[in-house]
């Protein structure tokens, strides 16, 4: 019986909220005030980061595996090795969306 309860409840739930719900059918652009700027330069800074990631990380697994060959690091495992390249590249993707935010600032955008 609790399942059967359970079952009819979810149902109701997922049937009846999607009826009730209003469409929006004009979309209005977010205005200049409704953020405060800092939000702003932070989703910027958000996806020059991760943005940069894609070239950082084959940068950090090149300049490691070359590194690696010369002998000036080593890893006891694949696992460490990897950790290592995720922090080098998270390390170059922040000094990127660091100079990005200053060179910003300097120019007063």
């Amino acid at each position: 019986m609790p399942r059967r309860l359970l079952a009819i409840i979810l149902i109701a739930a997922l049937t009846i909220s999607p009826l009730m719900a209003e469409a929006e059918l004009s979309y209005e652009p977010y205005g200049e005030e409704e953020f405060p700027i800092w939000t702003m330069k932070l989703r910027r800074a958000e996806s020059i980061f991760f943005g940069s990631m894609v070239i950082t990380f084959p940068v950090a697994m090149l300049a490691w595996n070359l590194m690696e060959y010369v002998g000036w690091v080593g890893a006891e495992s694949p696992i460490e090795a990897f950790g290592w390249q995720l922090l080098m590249a998270g390390g170059l993707s922040l000094t990127i969306s660091t100079a990005d935010w200053i060179i910003g600032e300097v120019r007063g955008e």
